[in-house]
C-alpha cells in the first residue's frame, strides 16, 4: 500500500458541517507522485472540508519548504512554499467532466483521493523559472555557462549575416 492510501477520505459519510485534516507531505510523497520538479521537501497541509448536502467545498492551505533544482547552476536550492486552493467536489458519472472549481468524483468510489489536489496546490506555486538569487549559484557552473555562451555567439556567421541585414534597414 502505497502512501497516498493517507490521503483517501470518505467524504460521503462524512457530516454536514465543518471538518479538519491535517497532514505532513515529505520526501516520500513527492517520489511517489513523481514530480519531475521538486526533489525533496516536507510541507505542512490543513485541509478543510466543508459538507454542504451532496457537495463538498475544500480548501487546502500549505506551508513549508521543498527542494527544487536551479534553472541556472542545476544545484538544489531551498524555495518556501506558502499557497491556498479552494475546490468544490460533487459525486457524479465517470464521463462528467472537471473544471477548474468543480471536481466530479467518480459516484463509485468510495473514497476521495486528496494526493492530486495536495500535490498541484504544492507545484503551483513553484515559480516557473526557479534561480538562486544572485551571486548564490554555483561558481563553477556559472563560469562554464559564460564560457559556453561567448562560444555560441561566435559559431553560426549565418546570424551575422542576418544581423547585418537587420542593421541596414
Amino acid at each position: 500500500m502505497g502512501q497516498s492510501e493517507s490521503y483517501k477520505l470518505e467524504l460521503r459519510s462524512l457530516p454536514v458541517g465543518v471538518q479538519q485534516f491535517s497532514y505532513v507531505v515529505g520526501d516520500r510523497f513527492f517520489a511517489e507522485m513523481e514530480s519531475p520538479d521538486i526533489r525533496s521537501g516536507e510541507v505542512e497541509v490543513a485541509v478543510t472540508v466543508t459538507r454542504k448536502g451532496d457537495t463538498f467545498d475544500l480548501a487546502f492551505r500549505v506551508t513549508g519548504d521543498v527542494t527544487i533544482g536551479c534553472d541556472r547552476c542545476l544545484d538544489d536550492m531551498s524555495h518556501h512554499v506558502d499557497a491556498d486552493y479552494c475546490v468544490a467536489v460533487a459525486y457524479g458519472r465517470e464521463a462528467d467532466e472537471d473544471s477548474d472549481e468543480v471536481v466530479v468524483a467518480d459516484e463509485k468510489e468510495r473514497y476521495f483521493d486528496l494526493s492530486r489536489l495536495i500535490y498541484d496546490t504544492i507545484e503551483l506555486s513553484i515559480p516557473m523559472k526557479h534561480v538562486h538569487a544572485e551571486g548564490e549559484c554555483n561558481m563553477a557552473m556559472a563560469e562554464k555557462l559564460r564560457e559556453l555562451s561567448a562560444e555560441r555567439q561566435d559559431s553560426d556567421p549565418r546570424w551575422g549575416a542576418l544581423k547585418e541585414l537587420l542593421d541596414n534597414k
